[in-house]
């Protein structure tokens, strides 16, 4: 029977088998010895990556705008064209986070060629977080997006440059998405349930409200919102076996946090949070409060987590079921083990790049792009 993974898996193997040697080196962790492999270079600031059916990859840069094709050969298309303009905060010093986000395949991708992309989609009110999706054409060496359209954007904009959110992910059961969205530095908007800032999105893949989100007989509250209180997760991921969704959030500082989502749950920020400002300064009412959800796991240093997987594949077996985080602040990634609502070990493994995503490949190799000017493309594979 044919399965776009299968697709996909084949795909990798022949491509990656004719790829010349790759810039390498190795790293310890707890459990293997992991080989770290740069397959690209010279990207401006990286934040979301693809993997292709053929073995290539889509990768988005976030300063730029452009969205690249890349081979395993380390090879990078020209822009593809057609996506969409996004939104540069203008001011006395560029403190924005905005840019171009996430990308990901449709589901369907070898039946449709629909691609996805999270955006700071500007409007006359600023701007605010967007998906959109097009359909994938390549013809004479060239590449672009074909019938764009926006599938959401979040329903108060407003001129801040900070706190996106913007990483998304299908649910395997329906198909709809799942889209973070951060507070844009307004911390009183994630308490707001009326309002987008600061909560997850659940949509159909084409932007309609699906008849079972939490909100939608609630007049005070927005159809939309599948979970509020949130400050800027960046990571989100579906349990491959209880099929709970899970996200990592960026507290403040040594807040951040990991959450299992529960429908209608109200997480708290800013009043509930285990961080503290960055000047120091006390926040919230501590790290549990009476009537919110609280979280699975708070770091005990500061990680900014990003990018999430559950990995369950063959490379690293001693991690299979665990959470892959990339860390900015870490400078790598974090391997978490969860048991029941209780995180039962964490473990740091230094590549010393900021990691912004991660990405596992049908042959159980961890892919990874690195938030830097001259940002990277790794593959991280068990080393021999």
């Amino acid at each position: 029977m044919f399965t776009f993974t299968g697709f996909l898996a084949a795909g990798l193997a022949a491509v990656l088998a004719a790829a010349p040697a790759l810039a390498q080196r190795t790293v310890e962790s707890a459990k293997h010895r992991v080989q770290v492999q740069t397959v690209a270079k010279g990207l401006e600031h990286p934040w979301g990556l693809a993997l292709l059916p053929d073995g290539r990859f889509l990768v988005t840069e976030r300063n730029s705008g452009r969205l690249r094709i890349g081979t395993p050969q380390g090879e990078l298309s020209p822009p593809v064209e057609n996506v969409p303009e996004v939104f540069r905060y203008e001011g006395p010093t560029d403190r924005s986070q905005g840019g171009l986000f996430h990308v990901a395949l449709h589901p369907r991708f070898a039946e449709n060629r629909l691609v996805y992309l999270s955006l700071s989609q500007p409007s006359e009110e600023g701007a605010g977080t967007a998906v959109v999706r097009g359909r994938l054409v390549e013809e004479g060496g060239a590449a672009r997006l074909e019938n764009v359209e926006t599938v959401y954007t979040m329903n108060r904009h407003d001129s801040s440059g900070l706190h996106w959110g913007g990483r998304f992910v299908f649910h395997p059961r329906d198909g709809t998405l799942f889209i973070t969205v951060g507070e844009r530095r307004n911390i009183s908007r994630a308490q707001d349930a009326e309002d987008h800032a600061g909560s997850v999105i659940r949509v159909t893949d084409d932007g309609q409200v699906p008849k079972d989100n939490p909100f939608v007989k609630d007049d005070e509250k927005d159809d939309k919102i599948f979970s509020y209180g949130h400050r800027n997760p960046q990571g989100i991921a579906v349990h491959p076996q209880t099929q709970e969704v899970w996200l990592n959030d960026h507290g403040p500082k040594a807040g951040d946090e990991i959450n299992r989502l529960r429908p209608g749950a109200n997480y708290g920020w800013p009043f509930q949070t285990g961080g503290v400002d960055y000047s120091g300064a006390p926040l919230g009412k501590g790290r549990r409060v009476e009537g919110m959800e609280p979280p699975v796991h708070i770091f005990e240093k500061t990680a900014a987590p990003s990018g999430l997987v559950f990995y369950a594949g063959a490379q690293f077996p001693a991690w299979k079921g665990d959470l892959v985080h990339g860390a900015l602040q870490g400078e790598g990634i974090i391997r978490t083990r969860v048991e029941g609502d209780k995180v039962v070990e964490e473990e740091w493994i230094e590549l010393g790049r900021r990691i912004r995503d991660v990405q596992v490949a049908p042959d159980g190799a961890l892919w990874l792009v690195t938030e830097h000017e001259d940002g990277e493309v790794l593959r991280l594979t068990a080393a021999k």
